[in-house]
């Protein structure tokens, strides 16, 4: 009986084009996330008698590993975690293999989520995951978020003499400062007609980002305390919300198990609306499953993804690890459009901006990071401090 269930699968997967009987595929999810998966990797196991051996790893850093493991010509993960913006990286090493059968499956996913990874026709990652910044709001202190940021400012004007403020974020990093760039149409890279960016188009230093940026130093210099720039300022806007000397603050999904665990009254919100009632529009990005170029399990790991983003694996994975698959018949259904936290995330990507997905963005963050800080800090002109940090970008990306 059992070498006839050997036989059995062993000719489904031929069937399917899939590895033999047997197998073994690696798969590489995030630190402390692989029990989001697990359950659905013993059933694939079930079902197609191979092993999968699930390794939790930061997935920040999965993209070098994985470049790393193959330069020295050793064994890879046959799957592994990759963000939207590093694509392009990934691709100049060579470590993605396209994913074959996202032709047929990438109607299951929101579009926004699924282009990101499209490359030259050809898709190298299955959308896991989106995030965007959203803001958390201590109930003790704030009892329901605002709409706009001058209701936030208005707290703060009204209980600062408490040492309390409304609205706080990282303000001199450009992560957390692009929604204020983005909100009247500022860019990064320009995109074209087929997503592609150009790194040679730069729209930080134009007419909209000097408008963004200049709500952003107003909202800086007079209604943030100095103590949350730096890197010592990461802490400190922790330190703030936890002890309710905050009623709000911008944050991204990797926080809320710090502030759930931390026993905090919060609660959820997309960003808020700026002067003219402009959406702020954050970047959004959205981690993917990729496979190894080196992979011997291709179509048996392209069959493994497709299996555990099935919906109802999903939605379980999303209440166990607190990351908000884009999938189109998940994000519709009740569960979810009650559910604050997802509702907020689903809500706030649809005013975001992609992250540039090309290896130029590399360049942007420290001469942009320079450049707000020149603002907030040193009082520099705003036009002069974008026009240095764009010239800035080009050289980098000239050098490089």
């Amino acid at each position: 009986m059992k070498n006839t269930l050997k036989v059995s699968l062993g000719f489904a997967l031929m069937l399917l084009g899939l590895s033999s009987y047997g197998a073994t595929l690696t798969v590489w999810e995030d630190l402390n996330k692989a029990d989001g998966i697990r359950d659905f990797a013993d059933q694939f196991e079930k079902k197609y008698g191979v092993k999968v051996d699930i390794q939790g790893k930061d997935s920040a850093n999965h993209v070098y590993d994985v470049a790393d493991l193959i330069s020295r010509g050793e064994k890879t993960p046959d799957i592994f975690l990759i963000v939207s913006d590093r694509v392009g990286d990934a691709m100049s090493k060579g470590i993605l293999a396209p994913i074959e059968n996202m032709d047929q499956e990438k109607s299951h996913y929101i579009e926004t989520a699924t282009e990101l990874f499209k490359v030259k026709g050809k898709y190298y990652g299955v959308p896991r995951s989106i995030e965007a910044l959203i803001v958390y709001y201590n109930k003790d202190v704030m009892p329901v978020p605002f709409e706009t940021l001058n209701e936030y400012i208005e707290f703060t004007d009204k209980h600062k003499d408490q040492g309390i403020y409304g609205l706080i974020s990282k303000v001199d990093n450009f992560y957390y400062s692009y929604g204020f760039f983005g909100a009247y149409g500022s860019y990064v890279f320009k995109q074209n007609s087929e997503g592609e960016f150009n790194p040679y188009n730069i729209g930080l230093d134009n007419d909209k980002a000097v408008k963004g940026v200049s709500i952003l130093a107003d909202f800086a210099k007079k209604h943030v305390p100095m103590s949350v720039l730096g890197q010592e300022g990461w802490a400190n806007i922790d330190e703030m919300f936890k002890s309710g000397k905050v009623g709000a603050i911008i944050n991204g999904p990797w926080s809320l198990d710090g502030y759930a665990s931390s026993g905090i009254n919060y609660g959820v919100a997309p960003l808020p609306k700026l002067p003219g009632g402009t959406p702020m529009r954050p970047f959004f990005g959205v981690k993917s499953y990729a496979i190894s170029s080196t992979s011997e399990n291709k179509k048996l790991a392209e069959e493994f993804i497709k299996f555990i983003n099935q919906t109802e694996f999903a939605l379980k994975r999303y209440h166990r690890i607190a990351e908000l698959p884009p999938i189109k018949e998940l994000l519709s259904k009740e569960e979810i459009t009650n559910d604050d936290y997802a509702s907020a995330i689903a809500a706030q990507v649809e005013y975001a901006d992609p992250m540039p997905t090309i290896p130029e963005m590399a360049n942007v963050w420290e001469p942009m990071e320079q450049t707000l800080n020149s603002i907030i800090k040193n009082n520099e002109p705003i036009e002069a401090a974008l026009d240095l940090g764009v010239m800035k970008i080009k050289q980098k990306i000239a050098e490089n």
